[in-house]
């Protein structure tokens, strides 16, 4: 049987019709005609973490069972190259909140997106008909962590100009939105003596292991006593050599076209990609196959196709992007202080299990605390998410709760 005949996973197939497919309009006004989302002409003049403008919003789907409000906010924060920036966030508020001090959980999920059409403040309120966000998936571990009587955080991290992968904004934008719900009344929790903790899979994995590893220097004064992230990218240099042929190959267009929105020079789309590649990145640039939908739309396609490269291995190699793809890759970021578990499935296909395996032992050799759940039995990168959930879950329960965390750094 030819490969690109193979039959795509029943999970890519729930997956598909929950979020990727592109959704008619809905009647929540879009970010492109909501002044909400417009970036202040004097951004600079704010300390990042400053709450630029707040209003209160009405979630749909099932997150909103178990919130007593939620309230979105634009804030200061900053982007890959340093300069301030504004990004937009939800907390939402528990319909009962568990006795003693307040506690914030910060969820990022795995919008993994090029427009704000898909971004979780527009679809949590039920915007492109609950496309990317709002659906089961994601909204099972917010509800989840709400019933747990939490405040939740859930930030729009790729910014306003939507850099998917981008991972030094992640962090930023991750640990900004903390900071603003940290200041924000109506949220109910008490400044920088809460505890935090971040949680994300995939794309949410990428934001929440950067705020982590950004957190000591750019934002110490978040008490953040546990992290946990599931199918991880700490090398895009090995991701990116790994990609050909896979059913994930769509993933190096879109990743290329956010790319080139943080670091233009290292990632001149024009000498990147031939004209097949050019008009897919136009595509994904408007997601044009759905939100998240360029990780999945061209599968067991290769470099050759839509590059001017012969392989995506030998594209990882060209200078300029092999700078750019270094300088976005986790491995060579800073060191975070706050407890760490970390999931992957052994047979994850897009996270691949290589690079995961020596960045956890590079962050073991240097002291930091991790629980590191190398799972046999995890499955794809879609499937991994169940049994992550579940342990996900349990680990921030014990890091609230006080309880020492594990310290298992054997792979």
């Amino acid at each position: 049987m030819n490969i690109k005949q193979r039959v795509l996973p029943v999970a890519f197939a729930v997956f598909a019709a929950a979020a990727l497919v592109p959704s008619a309009a809905s009647a929540v006004t879009a970010p492109a005609s909501d002044p909400f989302y417009v970036q202040p002409a004097n951004i600079a003049q704010y300390p990042h973490g400053t709450i630029l403008r707040e209003r209160q919003v009405t979630l749909s789907g099932p997150t909103q069972a178990a919130a007593a409000a939620a309230y979105q906010l634009m804030y200061a924060t900053t982007n890959a190259t340093g300069q301030p920036v504004a990004a937009v966030t939800t907390v939402i508020v528990p319909s009962s909140p568990a006795p003693g001090p307040r506690r914030l959980a910060s969820y990022q999920t795995f919008y993994d997106s090029l427009t704000l059409n898909c971004a979780p403040s527009y679809t949590l309120q039920g915007g492109n008909n609950g496309g990317g966000t709002n659906n089961p998936i994601e909204q099972t571990m917010m509800s989840e962590e709400l019933e747990q009587g939490w405040d939740v955080v859930t930030s729009d991290y790729e910014g306003l100009d939507s850099e998917w992968a981008v991972g030094p904004m992640l962090g930023y934008a991750t640990l900004d939105s903390i900071t603003a719900v940290e200041h924000f009344a109506p949220a109910g929790v008490e400044g920088t003596k809460t505890e935090v903790t971040l949680n994300g899979y995939s794309g949410g994995s990428e934001a929440s292991t950067w705020a982590a590893a950004l957190a000591p220097k750019y934002s110490p004064s978040i008490d953040i006593v546990g992290v946990a992230a599931g199918g991880n990218f700490p090398d895009f240099v090995y991701t990116t050599d790994h990609l050909d042929n896979s059913v994930w190959y769509g993933t190096e267009i879109g990743v290329l076209e956010s790319f080139s929105r943080a670091l233009p020079q290292d990632f001149d789309l024009s000498k990147i990609l031939n004209a097949s590649g050019q008009a897919l990145a136009a595509k994904d640039g408007q997601d044009g196959s759905g939100c998240g939908g360029s990780t999945l739309n061209e599968p067991y396609a290769n470099a050759s196709q839509y590059t001017n490269f012969p392989t995506s291995e030998a594209l990882a190699a060209y200078p300029p992007v092999n700078k750019g793809l270094e300088a976005l890759s986790l491995k060579n970021g800073p060191l975070p202080k706050a407890p760490l578990f970390l999931y992957n499935s052994v047979d994850d296909d897009l996270a691949f299990i290589q690079p995961v395996d020596a960045w956890v032992a590079s962050l073991c050799r240097r002291g930091v605390t991790v629980d590191y759940d190398r799972d046999p039995l995890g499955g794809d990168h879609l499937t991994g998410f169940v049994p992550y959930e579940n342990a996900a879950l349990t680990y921030l329960e014990n890091a609230f709760a006080g309880v020492t965390p594990p310290d298992n750094c054997s792979t």
